[in-house]
C-alpha cells in the first residue's frame, strides 16, 4: 500500500482536511474533502483512501441519510474492495436507512470495538440523533400537520418533550420550516419561505462558485504532479508492461 510521494501528500490533505471539519461539524465540507481522498486514481487501496472511506460513509449519513455515491470512472475493483473492509459501516447505513432505533443500537453496540479502534466512534454515534431527525424530515414531505404525539410515535422517539426539542432543534437549524403550537401541541409545517432571488443570496451563490473554482484548480494542479511523478511514472509502465507480456503469453 505504498504512495508516491505526492499522490501520498494530495490523500492526507483530504484526510485530515475532511476531519478538521468534522471535528467543527462543517460535514458538507468534510463530505467533499473524504470524497477526494476516496476518488483519487489508483491501482490499489490504501490505509488513507480507506480511512477517508469509512468517515465519508458516516458523514454522508449525516448529511444525506444515505450511503455516498462513488464516481463511475472510479475503478469498480477499487470500490469493491473498499466495501469489504468497511463492512461495519455498511451494517450501520443498512439498519440508518430504516425506522427501527434500536436496530441502530444494536449495530453501534455490535462493531463498537471497530468504531472505537479506528477512532470513529464519536462520529458513529452522532448518528443516533441524526437518525431520528431523518424519521422526523420525512415527515414533512407526507403531512402539513401533525400533534408532538404523532411526531413521537411515527419517529420512534422515547417521548412527547424528545420529539418536541428535535424539532425544535431543526426549525433553530433551518433543518425544517415548521411551527408549534404549545396550546394543542400541534406541529405545522411549511415550505421553506426563501425565495433565492435577493443580492445575499446571489452573493453567497457567488461566493461559493469561486470556492469551487479554486478547489478545481488546486485539484488539477496536484493532478498534473502526480501525473508528472517519477515513481508514479515508473509504476504505469511497469503495469504496463505486465499487460502487454500477459497479453502474448495467452
Amino acid at each position: 500500500m505504498s504512495l508516491p510521494d505526492a499522490s501520498e501528500h494530495f490523500l492526507r490533505f483530504y484526510y485530515y482536511g475532511g476531519s478538521i471539519y468534522c471535528a467543527l461539524k462543517e460535514f458538507d465540507k468534510a463530505h467533499f474533502f473524504f470524497e477526494q481522498a476516496v476518488v483519487c486514481p489508483a491501482s490499489v487501496v490504501s490505509k488513507i483512501a480507506l480511512e477517508s472511506y469509512k468517515k465519508l460513509l458516516i458523514v454522508s449519513l449525516l448529511i444525506t441519510g444515505k450511503t455516498p455515491q462513488i464516481p463511475k470512472y472510479v475503478s469498480q475493483g477499487i470500490v469493491r474492495h473498499l466495501r469489504g473492509l468497511s463492512q461495519p459501516y455498511h451494517d450501520l447505513a443498512s439498519v440508518f436507512v430504516g425506522n427501527d432505533p434500536t436496530q441502530m443500537e444494536r449495530v453501534i453496540r455490535q462493531h463498537e470495538d471497530t468504531f472505537r479502534r479506528e477512532q470513529n466512534l464519536g462520529l458513529v454515534k452522532q448518528c443516533i440523533p441524526a437518525f431520528f431527525k431523518k424519521n422526523i424530515r420525512r415527515l414533512t414531505n407526507t403531512f402539513v400537520t401533525l400533534s408532538l404525539a404523532d411526531v413521537t410515535n411515527r419517529a420512534n422517539l422515547n417521548s412527547i418533550r424528545d420529539a418536541e426539542s428535535y424539532v425544535l432543534e431543526m426549525i433553530a437549524a433551518r433543518d425544517i420550516y415548521a411551527t408549534i403550537n404549545e396550546k394543542d401541541g400541534m406541529v405545522s409545517f411549511h415550505d421553506n419561505p426563501v425565495a433565492y432571488n435577493s443580492q445575499t443570496t446571489l452573493e453567497e451563490v457567488d461566493s461559493e462558485i469561486r470556492k469551487c473554482m479554486f478547489l478545481d484548480e488546486k485539484i488539477q494542479r496536484m493532478d498534473q504532479e502526480i501525473s508528472l511523478n517519477p515513481q508514479y511514472l515508473q509504476k504505469v509502465a511497469g503495469s504496463q508492461e505486465d499487460k502487454e507480456a500477459t497479453s502474448l503469453r495467452s
